[in-house]
């Protein structure tokens, strides 16, 4: 079964691209159409000794009354080959208002398949796209104004999907198709141009294959040469975050606005993209925010980015931080016992003989005595919380102790107290309150501390 210099060729690119990869196992997704089949036969064939590598995945989008058909097909392939073989289902009725259903059924496709990457502990999802698929996302990508990563079009390897026959044209796969009458089925919907891709393939790029040979081959390469383009600028871009940037306490990366804004736009667009993980994920409207972000450098702007990102305009910085939903809210605290709050380690200890005051904002001594027999509660601070500052007279709200102390927005998400009976008498890491100060009347202590004990 598929023995000829066409698949030997092939087989040669695989060598290359799955070279590092030979003990993993591999999610083959197929549609039961005909580039699914033979990425599937000749997987089959390079594995040839080792076929409990190979999974079948089929996804079964529901958008026609036929495609039952197609997952019947599919099952009964896998059954012949003896190759384990799963199948998964869309609900059209998913569709969200206004978006498209190519956009739909690829988005469910791709969650469907790493559903089953997951649960079947697998390595690799493979998809068929070729050549051929490569020219419409690149025309389709310039027709929605893309980028310079739009114009790269699809990367052969990328995160945990391979695409081992992108760099063959459809041409060269059919010859390989009808030489040994692989079987497949014929989507209906692949004539309907009221689908963009379809358009695409049907009335242009086939048009102009006529009369341009070469413009499949040419088009790729191009592709290559803008995937090149994007590898060094971000080599570059890497290299400026690096110089450039520092990992917070809690999680958050700062950037030197001063240094960014040395940059081009683009360039400080792309620092976004590497810093949010949404490098190719970017559309159109999400590209011109992010520059209107960097172009307006207003304090205190805030942007909600991809990847569940937040970004925040500070006074000398730019703040990237990954959102994380909060467990717990509070924490009854007990003497001598140590709690963990959000990534820090407090603890309590009473009456120490020996006072040892401390410069560091995280280690305070106060009156043991106005303490005891209260109910101590570590919690968030809110909106409206007040205390008696220790060094002031009168009360002063905790929102504004943090802004005289030019806390961002990232940090104050994240500020906590401890109340007696509900009156707060720390400001955890910058004040306590002047009821719980020590004097010449104070004959019990307590050491109140928190350390970090991990990245939040």
């Amino acid at each position: 079964m598929i023995d000829d210099l066409y698949s030997y060729h092939i087989f040669d690119h695989f060598d290359n691209i799955l070279k590092n990869k030979k003990k993993d196992k591999f999610l083959v997704s197929v549609s039961g159409g005909s580039d699914s089949v033979l990425l599937l036969f000749l997987f089959v064939k390079y594995f040839e000794k080792d076929n409990d590598r190979i999974i079948i995945v089929h996804v079964n989008h529901h958008l026609r009354d036929d495609s039952d058909v197609d997952e019947n097909f599919v099952s009964i392939l896998g059954k012949e080959l003896r190759i384990e073989t799963h199948v998964g289902h869309l609900d059209p009725n998913t569709i969200s208002k206004g978006q498209s259903v190519e956009a739909w059924a690829r988005e469910g496709r791709y969650d469907c398949l790493k559903n089953i990457l997951f649960s079947t502990n697998a390595n690799w999802i493979v998809t068929a796209h070729h050549a051929n698929d490569q020219v419409e996302t690149i025309l389709m990508n310039i027709s929605k104004k893309t980028g310079l990563f739009g114009l790269g079009g699809i990367k052969e390897v990328n995160n945990n999907i391979i695409r081992p026959l992108l760099p063959f044209s459809k041409s060269y796969l059919m010859k390989i198709i009808k030489q040994y009458s692989i079987p497949h089925m014929i989507d209906s919907t692949n004539s309907d141009n009221s689908h963009y891709r379809n358009f695409l393939r049907n009335n242009i790029i086939k048009n102009w294959e006529e009369i341009e040979t070469s413009l499949i081959d040419g088009i790729k390469m191009t592709a290559n040469n803008f995937q090149d383009w994007q590898e060094s600028m971000i080599f570059f871009v890497n290299c400026f975050i690096e110089k450039n940037s520092c990992t917070n306490v809690d999680g958050s990366i700062a950037i030197d606005k001063k240094e960014l804004k040395n940059l081009p736009v683009s360039a400080r667009v792309c620092v976004f993209q590497l810093l949010t993980k949404s490098i190719g994920i970017l559309r159109k409207s999400d590209y011109g925010n992010i520059k209107l972000f960097f172009i307006r450098d207003s304090i205190g702007d805030i942007y909600h980015a991809k990847n569940n990102y937040v970004i925040l305009n500070d006074r000398k910085q730019i703040i990237i931080k990954k959102k994380k939903s909060i467990k717990t809210n509070q924490l009854e605290l007990m003497f001598g016992k140590n709690y963990t709050f959000d990534g820090y380690e407090y603890s309590m200890k009473n009456y120490i003989k020996k006072i040892s005051f401390s410069d560091d904002s995280n280690d305070e001594l106060v009156d043991f005595d106005f303490l005891k027999n209260k109910k101590l509660v570590l919690r968030y601070w809110k909106p409206g919380d007040r205390f008696k500052p220790l060094g002031m007279n009168g009360t002063q709200k905790i929102s504004d102790l943090l802004i005289n102390g030019k806390v961002n927005m990232f940090e104050k998400e994240h500020q906590t107290v401890i109340t007696a009976d509900d009156q707060i008498i720390w400001v955890c890491g910058h004040r306590i309150d002047r009821s719980v100060r020590i004097n010449n009347n104070t004959k019990n202590i307590t050491r109140i501390t928190r350390v970090l004990n991990k990245v939040i």
